[in-house]
């Protein structure tokens, strides 16, 4: 006797109603999908249906463990009955409860926030003054006005504090914009905050790294001056940032040469950290000047300081000018052979 002849339809029905995740019936194709109650499907709960029962077939599969087998074998596994107790079960009941199909709530993939969750704009004083009872929201504040981060000459258009998103809490979050629309974030570890023990910088997940202050680049001045990292292009007008040079051949994304391309006419200078005093950014100076780009070097009397930032700090100061960077700027021969010097 086949199991099937035995077991009704409806019976099977209902289990898997009751037992498996969210599920749906495809009238046109005469088959049940849910979410499988044997794997949980991972991260894809409650978005996507890898569970079948093809009623034409007599047979029940999950795409994503590889469970199959009979839809009696598949009540066994979920219920932990034994045959035995499904057929008196079946024969106990008299009108199977399939419930009416209700309105499809599986949750759609939403694209990523454009910032970490429940941040606050430390540029907005009424903000700032609500949560000042907060330690880290102060010490970013003051931290911020240290390194001259709210009054520099090319700072973004917002700048963020994180106060209890998971990857990025109590982190000063600098927003990257395209178009006036935030696309891309880095966010930076405060000094203090002896509890993260995360890099210095971390990136928005799963994102495609931009370019920083592209929308800030003006077409009065010729020069675009191109940073490792965001927080030192502030200090300087048409200055931008990459995030961290990206390895290979080209120094930028696939993302960020679409930006650039949008700048055809403006000359373009590297601005890296110190090379008297930063091996890393003496190499990759090397690197750039390889490729035909034109660096700044540092020049001997500013040996001391580490970048633009601490520059600004030492001298009260919230612009570089571009003349300084411009003048101190070289091509491949000029400059390998003053980083031979360094």
């Amino acid at each position: 006797m086949k199991l099937n002849e035995v077991i009704p339809q409806e019976y099977i029905v209902e289990k898997f109603y009751q037992y498996a995740g969210y599920p749906k019936y495809k009238k046109l194709t005469n088959v049940y999908e849910g979410g499988c109650p044997i794997c949980r499907e991972g991260k894809s709960w409650n978005k996507k249906r890898r569970l079948y029962y093809i009623v034409k077939e007599d047979h029940i599969f999950c795409h994503n463990c590889g469970w199959t087998g009979s839809p009696v074998k598949w009540v066994q596994e979920v219920t932990g009955k034994n045959y035995i107790d499904i057929i008196n079960e079946c024969k106990d009941i008299d009108v199977f409860n399939i419930p009416i199909e209700k309105e499809d709530k599986l949750i759609p993939d939403k694209p990523p926030p454009s910032l970490p969750g429940d941040c606050i704009n430390l540029y907005d004083k009424s903000q700032c003054s609500f949560y000042s009872h907060e330690p880290m929201v102060t010490h970013a504040i003051v931290t911020c006005k240290e390194r001259r981060l709210l009054t520099a000459i090319n700072k973004p258009e917002s700048l963020w504090f994180s106060r209890n998103d998971f990857v990025h809490k109590n982190r000063i979050i600098i927003p990257f914009y395209d178009h006036n629309k935030i696309v891309f974030y880095q966010s930076r570890k405060l000094k203090q905050n002896k509890k993260d023990t995360k890099p210095k910088y971390l990136s928005k997940i799963g994102a495609d790294k931009t370019v920083f202050n592209i929308d800030k680049v003006e077409n009065t001045l010729d020069y675009m001056f191109v940073f490792e990292g965001p927080i030192d292009s502030f200090f300087v007008k048409n200055g931008v940032a990459v995030g961290g040079i990206s390895k290979g051949r080209s120094c930028f994304t696939k993302q960020q040469e679409q930006q650039i391309i949008q700048k055809p006419f403006h000359k373009r200078i590297w601005v890296l950290d110190n090379q008297y005093c930063d091996q890393t950014a003496k190499e990759k100076t090397r690197l750039l000047l390889g490729q035909g780009e034109q660096c700044f070097i540092w020049p001997k009397e500013l040996l001391n300081f580490k970048d633009f930032n601490e520059l600004c700090i030492k001298v009260n100061r919230d612009e570089i000018s571009s003349r300084f960077i411009i003048k101190n700027s070289y091509t491949e021969l000029k400059g390998k052979l003053l980083l031979s010097r360094i």
